[in-house]
């Protein structure tokens, strides 16, 4: 078996798990913040204006709190799905597509779930909503796999 699908089929730690949970609310809310900020050569007169460390704050503030009670929860299932799909489908399914394809499903149901309860059953008429839940989702898993792999990097190097 490659060092990859071993990497894959093991749980992820709780300590990598919540580290980058943090870091993909940070990424996305940088990324956020960036796209809605305005300069001061185009703000209109008459107009506030948050500061950047204050939209920074509430927007992380924000996806902390969904990845918390929405994604975490979530994903501990989607891990254990995913380990037992790729382990009855031996050499049929690769580990990494058996885990992108949890973690879309994921998104989407979580994106649906957040879409059921801040709007109030109309899920489909916000779909802002779940394309956020798409990005952060994707994010959260690019960061485990970066997490991990830097984790794996290290014990084999420390040898």
């Amino acid at each position: 078996m490659s060092k990859l699908k071993l990497v894959v089929l093991r749980p992820v730690s709780p300590s990598v798990r919540i580290l980058s949970a943090l870091l993909a609310c940070i990424s996305i809310s940088v990324i956020t913040v960036l796209v809605k900020y305005v300069p001061v050569d185009e703000r209109m007169d008459n107009t506030y204006y948050s500061p950047l460390w204050y939209s920074l704050l509430i927007t992380v503030l924000i996806y902390l709190a969904i990845v918390i009670f929405l994604i975490l929860p979530l994903s501990l299932l989607t891990d254990a799905v995913s380990i037992s799909v790729v382990q009855r489908a031996r050499g049929r399914m690769h580990p990494v597509v058996s885990v992108m394809i949890g973690y879309v499903l994921l998104a989407g149901f979580s994106g649906v779930l957040f879409s059921v309860f801040v709007f109030r059953g109309n899920t489909f008429l916000y779909m802002g909503a779940i394309r956020q839940m798409f990005i952060i989702t994707l994010i959260f898993l690019g960061w485990q796999y970066v997490l991990r792999a830097g984790t794996h990097w290290l014990k084999i190097n420390k040898k």
